[in-house]
């Protein structure tokens, strides 16, 4: 008895700490998305469908071929950022926690249709990020107002 309560608490308390491991989308993947966020409160994404994990969409001002390179050099100009994949209209980077190094993932994806990009940050750990992530999208989102490559 005493071995199951000591699984059982440890698998509460992983499931407590776990968050949500992105892997960054293939080039050739059919399914353009970055997908929703876990129902943890650690995530921020324009694709979210609930209120907790929505921000509100990112609509170029310019034409894509412009955008594109800054929109590169503002991701990798956020804080303890590190773009680890990159294709056309896709990067993948990884941000780092400043006291513990916790990850947390990034991700920009240009969507043609609409002339707009998909974001979403997201914790590797823990159920709370105490506002990081959306913190983070909206520091992406003034560089690139700032920058008019987005609408305000």
């Amino acid at each position: 008895m005493k071995n199951v309560t000591k699984v059982t608490a440890t698998f509460f308390s992983l499931s407590l700490l776990s968050g949500c491991l992105v892997l960054p989308l293939k080039q050739e993947d059919q399914d353009r998305s970055l997908y929703w966020c876990a129902p943890l409160l650690n995530c921020a994404s324009t694709e979210a469908a609930t209120f907790v994990h929505k921000i509100d969409s990112f609509k170029l001002s310019m034409d894509y071929d412009q955008a594109w390179p800054i929109i590169k050099d503002s991701v990798s100009s956020l804080d303890r950022t590190n773009i680890e994949v990159e294709y056309d209209g896709y990067l993948y980077a990884k941000s780092h926690s400043p006291t513990m190094k916790f990850v947390d993932y990034f991700e920009v994806l240009y969507v043609a249709k609409t002339n707009s990009l998909n974001v979403r940050s997201s914790s590797l750990l823990g159920i709370w990020d105490m506002g990081v992530n959306r913190s983070r999208t909206e520091a992406l989102r003034a560089m690139l107002v700032n920058g008019v490559v987005i609408d305000n």
